[in-house]
């Protein structure tokens, strides 16, 4: 009995010294400034990110090319409908938006080691990704995709199948008096020149052409052919001649080409009060044009940031009612922002966007963590406590 007082007293040591944790601070992170002082120990640097926008405009041209004679089109071949002049129309087909992120020059930190180990992980140069982590994958997948259009583009050829010749045998009668025998005598010459073809006569040319491909193909369908053709001959014929007649019939009527362009912006926001800026002038006549150029049926292309403060408000407001430790490893807590792509006043493109330059900046403690940073962002994406 008289050693059950020790033995209370040794046990309570030991759980007091079982449960009892020292806090230890082996490392400490440090905001890089101008006023920075000289650091002498060992460590590393690392830096959080920045983001730019990147707007890709893809712009549809459509060209209607006027048929070499369009003039003789309602006449010879009875069609009303045609391109009666070079005209080419321009419009926007798709817009897309990005994110690339970059070093914040504002937002570099040493880490100095004292007597811990750290490993660090980077990405993009100084961008930090891990802190004590093992894991190799931290490609973070965009969390707002923007699908990019594929195009086919739809050209029409405009050339005749056959060579058209331009010119014309044409006979000329010569008449003349000659004396013979004292005697005045009429006498002629025939004499053959080549003169140059018409408009006219060129398009007449094509339109017995045209006829000619018709009435073949009659007799090819119709039976009538001399060859007993099999199936697959004959509707390798038929297709011919529908081509060879649609080219033809393309010389009257006209072509239609359509293009595609895409112009390509970038845009780096660094002041609250600079989040908007002209980038182009589209046209509907012309595309698109430098923004300071000036034209009648001309557009504004603007990009517009607008940021939503409301979340970060809440966090700096508590912030000031708790001790943050400063010593620990830095992260990003980004502002949301509204993106738009304006054509004048109307909104051909939004999306929302983080930026982390005008966010806010919080530390952890300088305890053993494992750390999975955000090399887009800069956020935490999961922490936990090395034991």
């Amino acid at each position: 009995m008289k050693r059950l007082p020790i033995i209370i007293i040794l046990m309570s040591v030991l759980i007091s010294c079982k449960t009892s944790k020292t806090i230890v601070t082996p490392y400490k992170v440090m905001p890089i400034t101008e006023k920075s002082s000289t650091i002498t120990s060992t460590g590393v640097f690392y830096a959080l990110p920045r983001q730019n926008v990147e707007v890709d405009i893809l712009v549809r041209k459509q060209e209607f090319i006027k048929g070499p004679y369009a003039e003789f089109a309602e006449q010879l071949l009875g069609i009303k409908n045609v391109i009666k002049e070079n005209n080419s129309i321009y419009s926007i087909e798709n817009v897309s938006i990005s994110q690339k992120s970059e070093v914040d020059p504002n937002q570099i930190y040493f880490v100095q080691f004292n007597d811990s180990k750290l490993a660090l992980e980077y990405e993009s140069g100084l961008i930090l990704s891990g802190v004590n982590t093992s894991r190799n994958e931290f490609s973070e997948q965009n969390n707002r995709t923007h699908p990019q259009q594929v195009v086919q583009t739809v050209r029409t050829t405009n050339r005749p199948l056959i060579p058209m010749f331009n010119l014309v045998e044409r006979t000329d009668t010569v008449f003349f008096n000659q004396m013979v025998d004292t005697q005045l005598v009429q006498r002629y010459n025939i004499r053959t020149v080549k003169t140059e073809k018409t408009p006219r006569q060129k398009a007449e040319e094509i339109v017995e052409q045209i006829a000619k491909i018709r009435e073949d193909r009659n007799r090819l369908l119709t039976g009538f052919q001399e060859v007993n053709y099999e199936a697959a001959a004959i509707k390798y014929m038929n297709e011919e001649f529908n081509r060879m007649e649609d080219e033809y019939i393309l010389l009257f009527i006209g072509t239609t080409k359509v293009s595609y362009e895409t112009a390509h912006f970038d845009f780096l926001p660094e002041n609250k009060d600079s989040l908007s800026i002209e980038l182009a002038r589209f046209s509907t006549s012309l595309g698109l044009l430098n923004s300071d150029t000036w034209v009648s049926d001309g557009k504004k292309v603007t990009l517009n940031i607008t940021l939503d403060d409301n979340i970060l408000t809440y966090i700096e407001r508590f912030s000031q009612n708790i001790k943050l430790s400063k010593n620990g490893f830095y992260y990003s807590i980004p502002s949301l922002a509204l993106v738009k792509i304006m054509l004048d006043d109307q909104v051909i493109y939004s999306t929302q966007m983080p930026f982390s330059q005008f966010g806010t900046t919080q530390s952890l403690a300088p305890d053993l963590l494992q750390i999975d940073f955000s090399p887009q962002t800069g956020e935490i994406r999961s922490v936990r406590t090395i034991e």
